[in-house]
């Protein structure tokens, strides 16, 4: 049992953890969080993600630091309000940190994914301070109040999406 052990998760395989290590990266220096909204068809956003995904990974001066989706379940039970200035709700959202050292580099990565999300019915929002970073990011965290639309029951999901 791995109860109380910090940082450690065993999922998807049965086995015994003989030897752990940890590895700590420091943060790099510049941020910036984007808030990616889709209004288009379900089917015409989700490539998105690995075309965000494939630039990233192609320019080494900007680094994809986190990838959240949030599908129309979740921004329903979050009570998402869209930042577009569309009628409806978006499809989906993607809420992603862009981190590097070279403050150009990341400002226009950051630029660049959000005309990924314009490409497939998608607007983007780009956060730089701290605060507007943490206010995207908190329609994430939200997600746990799906729990009052299911008799408080809930299951974490963690998913991995394959990317081919």
């Amino acid at each position: 049992c791995l109860s109380g052990l910090p940082g450690v998760q065993k999922e998807g395989c049965d086995g015994i953890i003989t030897q752990a290590t940890f590895v700590l990266h420091r943060m790099p220096q510049h941020v910036r969080t984007v808030c990616l909204e889709f209004f288009g068809q379900v089917r015409e956003a989700v490539p998105s993600i690995v075309e965000i995904k494939r630039y990233l990974d192609a320019h080494p001066d900007a680094t994809l630091a986190g990838l959240e989706h949030l599908d129309a379940r979740y921004l329903r039970a979050v009570g998402y309000a869209t930042k577009a200035r569309r009628a409806g709700s978006p499809c989906m959202v993607l809420i992603g940190d862009i981190v590097g050292e070279d403050e150009s580099a990341v400002a226009a990565a950051a630029s660049q994914v959000v005309r990924i999300a314009n490409a497939r019915s998608g607007e983007g929002f780009i956060a730089v301070s701290g605060e507007a970073r943490r206010q995207f990011w908190l329609d994430r965290a939200r997600t746990a109040a799906i729990a009052r639309h299911t008799n408080a029951f809930k299951i974490n999901e963690d998913v991995v999406i394959p990317l081919e």
